[in-house]
């Protein structure tokens, strides 16, 4: 696995080795239904659909596809999408994808806050390991929310999602290391 203490749940469901690609973004989801990061591993290994990890409600990561594959977390790029999407290239071998258990259809939960502080720890880490800019997301790199690429089908994806204070605690765990 690749981040620590995460429950590896594998998915059949990647790109193996991203078709040659580095990821240069991390893409937040929200997984609008289910109550655990476990039960949506299960779900991952007999669904079409995955991402890398999933953080439950209670803080348990759960991790489904490698890093270094590209996961089928993301879908098509639609309409509206942000400038830097191209259809040429699939997201799913660019990107690092999280979801975040949200047991409500409408993603509308909060994170708790154990689910908030796993979340900026893991997203610190994948940031690190690949040199994936600390920063809201642009053509360089970054982070964003699954509603950046599909903005019509997926624009309640994340849902509430602590977005200050993520780039707040990312710019200070910076400073702690200059």
């Amino acid at each position: 696995m690749d981040e620590a203490q995460a429950l590896w749940l594998p998915s059949p469901n990647y790109f193996p080795q991203r078709a040659g690609h580095v990821p240069r973004w991390i893409i937040v989801h929200g997984t609008a239904g289910f109550s655990s990061a476990e039960e949506v591993g299960y779900y991952f290994q007999r669904a079409d659909v995955s991402t890398h990890y999933t953080i439950g409600r209670d803080g348990v990561i759960v991790q489904s596809v490698r890093e270094h594959d590209g996961a089928w977390g993301n879908g098509g790029i639609t309409d509206g999408h942000d400038p830097w999407w191209s259809r040429d290239i699939n997201p799913n071998n660019v990107t690092i994808s999280i979801e975040h258990v949200k047991p409500h259809r409408d993603n509308s939960d909060e994170l708790t806050e154990v689910q908030k502080e796993t979340s900026f720890r893991l997203i610190q880490h994948i940031c690190e390991r690949h040199q994936i800019p600390k920063r809201k997301a642009d053509a360089s790199g970054g982070i964003t929310g699954h509603r950046s690429m599909d903005p019509v089908l997926r624009s309640f994806c994340p849902g509430p999602y602590p977005w200050d204070e993520l780039f707040e605690f990312l710019s200070s765990s910076r400073q702690e290391r200059a």
